[in-house]
C-alpha cells in the first residue's frame, strides 16, 4: 500500500487535505506541530490551506508525528450531512427531520456519500429503553429522503419513515415520523411493528421510508467533529415534530 501511495503522489499533490482536522483531534497545537515537523508555523499554515503543495515526504512526516496514517493526512473524507434530531425523554421520543441540511458528520472512516445522519441525545437523567442512543449518531440511506419514495430494503428491516398522515404513538404527540419494521399490505399500505415501543400500525400510506444502515454510540471515541456544510436539501413537509 505504501509503495502504491508513493507512486501516486511521487510528486507534489493539489488536493483538498485533512491535516487540519487531525491536528484538531490530536493533542497538540499547529504552533507545537510545526515545531516538531522542523517548519515554520505559515508553512504549515499554508499546507492546511493548500496555499503551498504538500508533498508524500510532508504528508509522511506530519503523520509520523500525529501517530496517525499517511492516508489520513492526506484524504478529506467528505461530511455526512445531519438530516434530523432525536431527543430522548423518559416517556417519549421527538423525532425532528430539518428541511435545510445545514451540519454533517465528519468521520476518519470513510461512509460514502449515499448516507445522512440523525444526531440523538437525551434529557438530564435519562433512564429509558433507548438510554444507549444518547448522543449517538444513526445512519440512513439518503436518497429515500431526498426522493420521497420506499427503499425495497426497509421490507421486514428497521427503517425510519415519513407517513402521509399523523398517527397518536403511546405517551406521545401526534406525528408522521415513525421508527419500526416495514412489512407491505395490498393496496401500497404498510404495517409498522416496534415491540420496544409497543407500536403496531397497520393500513398506513408511508410517503418516503429509509433504512436503518448503522449507529455509532461513542462519536466522541471515533474523531467525529461536527462541521458546517452547504445546504443541500429542502423537504416540502419542512420541520416535522413528533
Amino acid at each position: 500500500m505504501t509503495s502504491e501511495i508513493h507512486q501516486l503522489f511521487a510528486v507534489p499533490f493539489d488536493m483538498p487535505n485533512n491535516l487540519d482536522a487531525v491536528i484538531r483531534a490530536s493533542n497538540m497545537n499547529k504552533k507545537q506541530l510545526a515545531k516538531a515537523a522542523g517548519i515554520m508555523p505559515e508553512t504549515l499554515s499554508r499546507h492546511i490551506h493548500g496555499k503551498v503543495q504538500m508533498t508524500l515526504e510532508n504528508a509522511e512526516r506530519y503523520a509520523e508525528i500525529l501517530n496517525v496514517s499517511v492516508q489520513k493526512i492526506m484524504f478529506v473524507n467528505p461530511a455526512t450531512p445531519i438530516v434530523g434530531s432525536a431527543i430522548l425523554k423518559n416517556n417519549e421520543i421527538i423525532r425532528q427531520f430539518y428541511n435545510t441540511w445545514t451540519e454533517g458528520v465528519q468521520i476518519p472512516a470513510y461512509l460514502g456519500e449515499d448516507l445522512c445522519a440523525v444526531k440523538y441525545t437525551s434529557e438530564t437523567g435519562y433512564t429509558g429503553l433507548w438510554y444507549e442512543y444518547s448522543n449517538a449518531l444513526c445512519f440512513y440511506l439518503k436518497d429515500p429522503i431526498i426522493n420521497h419514495y420506499v427503499h425495497q430494503s426497509c421490507m421486514q428491516n428497521s427503517c425510519i419513515a415519513m407517513l402521509e398522515d399523523e398517527i397518536k404513538l403511546p405517551n406521545q404527540n401526534p406525528t408522521r415520523l415513525i421508527a419500526g419494521v416495514l412489512y407491505p399490505e395490498p393496496g401500497e399500505l404498510y404495517t409498522i411493528d416496534s415491540p420496544k415501543n409497543g407500536v403496531h400500525f397497520r393500513g398506513l400510506k408511508v410517503r418516503w421510508a429509509t433504512p436503518y444502515v448503522s449507529a455509532l454510540f461513542r462519536p466522541d471515541l471515533r474523531g467525529v467533529t461536527i462541521v458546517d456544510i452547504e445546504s443541500e436539501h429542502t423537504d416540502p413537509y419542512k420541520f416535522i415534530n413528533s
